[in-house]
């Protein structure tokens, strides 16, 4: 960046020429001089000059603008320089339970082989706490189940996924083929708690079918997918779960048996969210992994 730039910063900022020295640690006569050098190559007066200070003229209005965004680039790109040789390179992430558990151990590992000085800090939460913790900068970049883009955050699709119900195999309905939306009603749930996206997405599709969450029998919100299908297995209740997690490696699913829903849509999609802002280089980098984890699953379908 022209360190002129960061004069004219200074003095645009402050107003004066003894303000803006002092804040560059420079003599007042430097700074005038390298104003001066900057109008010449511009061909442009960018201050008025009177007794009270010095004012920006339109022309001096437009190069802030792209001053600032110039020195807002520079200063990010130095910290990113910085981490990199340090190897203090950090990225922070919010995933929802599922996400964690079964779409993020992959893309992960493989972004860890290329940059194994990252450190990586992981909170597994509910949707709707991911999408706060963005917004408020606790984390660079969340993964949720599918709840759409909300005010300045940016969302991008990435994985597919589909619920499915699941129960016992001792349950008296597990030798059925499929079983009606009307019929849901007759069953024992146990479901994720309010704020996550699998509980919406599926409260989603109640409503979308003419039903709703609340006329069923909940006996249990758990947080936890282990614990969910741990009941489910010794026939506590039924409850919906990723299909992934029937064929996952991760997580050891026996004594359930899956049953289609007929009048249920329950599809959806897995986003990766960011505040909408520039994100570090090595954020940027982890997103194009989850990007390139989602090419690899395409070509193995």
């Amino acid at each position: 960046m022209d360190p002129r730039l960061f004069a004219f910063l200074a003095v645009a900022r402050t107003g004066q020429l003894t303000q803006a020295s002092k804040r560059l640690n420079l003599a007042a006569s430097s700074v005038s001089a390298q104003i001066a050098a900057l109008e010449r190559d511009l061909g442009a007066t960018l201050f008025v000059r009177g007794s009270r200070g010095m004012d920006l003229t339109s022309s001096g209005v437009a190069l802030l603008q792209a001053a600032e965004e110039m020195e807002a680039l520079w200063n990010k790109t130095v910290r990113d320089v910085r981490a990199e040789q340090e190897g203090a390179a950090r990225v922070g992430i919010a995933a929802s339970h599922t996400a964690a558990e079964l779409f993020l151990p992959q893309p992960l590992g493989r972004f860890r082989d290329k940059w194994p000085e990252t450190r990586i800090h992981l909170i597994m939460t509910n949707s709707q706490d991911v999408i706060e913790r963005v917004a408020d900068g606790t984390v660079d970049v969340g993964i949720i189940e599918g709840a759409g883009t909300r005010g300045a955050l940016s969302s991008e699709r990435l994985w597919t996924d589909e619920l499915v119900l699941i129960m016992s195999h001792r349950h008296p309905w597990a030798r059925r083929t499929a079983i009606e939306a009307s019929e849901l009603a007759a069953l024992d749930w146990i479901l994720r708690e309010e704020g996550s996206g699998t509980r919406r997405v599926f409260e989603r599709a109640l409503e979308r079918a003419g039903f709703s969450v609340h006329a069923l029998n909940v006996m249990m919100q758990l947080s936890s997918l282990r614990s969910i299908i741990a009941m489910v297995a010794n026939n506590v209740g039924v409850s919906v779960v990723s299909r992934s997690v029937l064929d996952a490696e991760e997580v050891r699913v026996s004594g359930v048996v899956s049953m289609p829903v007929d009048g249920l849509d329950l599809h959806r999609t897995l986003e990766v969210v960011t505040s909408g802002k520039d994100l570090s280089l090595r954020a940027a980098q982890l997103v194009e992994q989850l990007r390139l984890d989602v090419a690899i699953r395409h070509k193995r379908e």
